[in-house]
């Protein structure tokens, strides 16, 4: 998952993408380490938040940053 690469090229911090898709701080360490997956519905919050696609948030495809 590239959810850090694309968190950094948005300059948000773990905080800030937290509150925009309604998900503990925690819980983005989590995806970011690679400990945990995010349910679909929370990867579709996370990518409109990035604005970005879910096979980019999955690291299938480039993202631009």
């Amino acid at each position: 998952m590239k959810l850090k690469d694309l968190r950094k090229a948005k300059h948000l911090t773990q905080k800030e993408l937290s509150m925009l898709c309604n998900v503990s701080q925690g819980k983005i360490c989590e995806y970011e380490q690679g400990k945990s997956l995010p349910r679909l519905d929370t990867a579709a919050k996370l990518a409109t938040a990035l604005d970005c696609t879910l096979d980019e948030l999955a690291g299938f495809t480039k993202y631009a940053g």
